[in-house]
């Protein structure tokens, strides 16, 4: 199973993670699942970042297109 899975640095990159960091990984049964805790990540990442330059971080925008998957519009709300 381990090498059907693809590599966690590998989708931490997708998801431009800080070259520095440390990656964590998880499995998910399907894409949505997938999705709504890539989401979550990046809104943590983005939340640390705002917090830090003293910004507004209870806010969050997310742009994506109609043809985007229904999971990340669910995450949206």
């Amino acid at each position: 199973m381990g090498q059907k899975l693809i590599s966690f640095t590998s989708v931490a990159k997708l998801w431009n993670a800080p070259k520095d960091s440390k990656v964590l990984g998880t499995a998910t049964a399907g894409s949505s699942e997938a999705i709504l805790l890539g989401g979550l990540a990046m809104k943590k990442r983005w939340q640390e970042t705002r917090k830090a330059a003293g910004k507004d971080y209870y806010h969050p925008n997310i742009v994506f297109g109609a043809n985007a998957q229904v999971a990340l519009e669910k995450f949206a709300r």
